[in-house]
């Protein structure tokens, strides 16, 4: 105190302090008496009876602090291993790091760089781990979560399994009223110069700066506004990302699709960009669904397009609004029709308005946005646009950052884990254990 002030700030931080140094006495304590209540636990290969070894001390970092704990070392009477079961049911088995740490690792790592964890750690809880440690514990944990994510797709590829096996219930009668939202989409990732070794890109030489990380997203729509547009649900997307060729990707979409009950709801849309990758997996995996090109992306193509063929901007701005009314209708093969209708073209120029005319042909069923907005539907791919810079562009793209594939294809289960409404982040570092705790005697 000075001059009649308090900083109350000081003694927060004084009162925390001391609490948490008696909360970690007792803590450590705790972990100390858990192990007493382990008795004649099983070998997890053979199922005998482990034998008591010895007790011995181990350091760990909780929440509350560093501290030591005494456990038990078990061996196998068969020679299968050794096994310290009170580390596998505190879940610190091979780590010096609680649970409680991993996650709060974990969740800081899953939005900011690995530097501004460390210090963002440090300064709210007073415990210090290294950036490179941090590094290390966020990208352990994104890869037991990509394990399971594996693990999952695996399953639901096998063809003898059946979607109902693995999808989550959406509503009591088993079909829901709401419509159920699939989009696509790629967006690059900086990386190490190692990893793009190969890879062809947007740079003059032909080189590349980037990989396209795919992510795809799952919502559902079940009211509208008082224009009558469709509204998505609160809290209910999902994501998925990853570095990986489009089949194997189209199967994690898939995958996520089953998990979320897709066949549950009334209509599934899918909605994408113009880009094959995506019709192709959406041919495969969701035949019966509703599939919609981005009114935004159809019409970007229509603004480059009347930019290149006209040199009049008052003729661009005319035959653009025309041609943006047909679009707004569906009428995609009149369309068409007018772009290859265009006289006094260059042969490069010419070359272009027949790939665009053939791009609104092969994607017309696609484009008849008067018949979608009639159903309620959206025709934007908002969501997804909207994903590519929160899920990947706010984590993976700032400044400096440069990944190297291992490294970004761990990162991005955290991410999506931590951004999905279908998960719980914290769920993935619950510990898991084989051993049961009974009481001694």
């Amino acid at each position: 105190m000075a001059d009649g002030e308090i900083d109350i700030q000081a003694l927060e931080k004084g009162f925390r302090a001391a609490a948490l140094k008696d909360g970690q006495a007792v803590f450590y304590q705790f972990l100390s008496l858990l192990d007493d209540e382990i008795h004649a636990p099983q070998c997890p290969q053979c199922s005998a009876l482990l034998t008591k070894i010895a007790q011995r001390g181990k350091t760990v970092v909780s929440l509350l602090g560093t501290g030591k704990y005494q456990r038990t070392y078990f061996k196998c009477p068969n020679g299968c291993d050794s096994y310290i079961p009170c580390d596998m049911m505190i879940g610190i088995e091979g780590t010096a790091y609680t649970p409680g740490v991993r996650y709060a690792v974990s969740l800081l790592a899953s939005t900011g760089s690995f530097e501004w964890t460390s210090s963002t750690l440090t300064e709210m809880t007073d415990i210090y781990i290294s950036p490179k440690e941090v590094q290390r514990i966020a990208e352990s944990a994104g890869e037991k979560i990509e394990a399971q994510n594996k693990e999952y797709i695996d399953t639901v590829r096998r063809p003898e399994s059946s979607q109902s096996d693995f999808s989550e219930s959406t509503s009591p009668s088993g079909v829901s009223n709401a419509t159920l939202y699939i989009e696509y989409d790629g967006t690059g990732i900086p990386m190490v110069r190692k990893e793009l070794a190969g890879i062809t890109g947007k740079q003059p030489d032909g080189s590349a700066k980037t990989r396209e990380a795919k992510i795809g997203c799952i919502f559902t729509q079940s009211a509208f506004d008082e224009k009558n547009d469709p509204i998505r649900d609160d809290n209910s997307t999902s994501y998925v990302a990853s570095i990986e060729n489009s089949d194997e990707f189209g199967w994690r979409v898939y995958a996520e699709a089953v998990r979320r009950g897709f066949e549950d709801y009334a209509r599934t849309v899918v909605i994408g960009d113009g880009a094959k990758w995506i019709w192709g997996s959406a041919d495969e995996h969701f035949p019966h669904a509703i599939q919609i090109v981005d009114f935004y992306h159809a019409k970007e193509h229509l603004h480059e397009l009347t930019r290149s063929l006209f040199s009049n901007p008052e003729k661009q701005e005319n035959i653009l609004e025309d041609w943006i009314k047909n679009l707004q209708s569906g009428k995609i093969e009149t369309l068409a029709e007018k772009i290859l209708g265009v006289t006094g073209l260059s042969e490069e120029l010419s070359k272009k308005a027949l790939t665009e005319a053939n791009y609104f042909k092969e994607n017309a069923d696609r484009m008849r946005y008067a018949k979608f907005k009639k159903q309620g539907l959206f025709i934007g791919s908002g969501v997804i646009e909207a994903g590519c810079k929160t899920v990947i562009g706010k984590r993976f793209k700032q400044s400096g950052m440069f990944w190297s594939l291992m490294g970004a294809n761990s990162m991005m289960p955290l991410r999506c884990a931590d951004l999905s409404c279908n998960v719980s982040l914290a769920s993935y570092f619950a510990p898991k254990s084989d051993y049961k705790i009974s009481k001694a005697g």
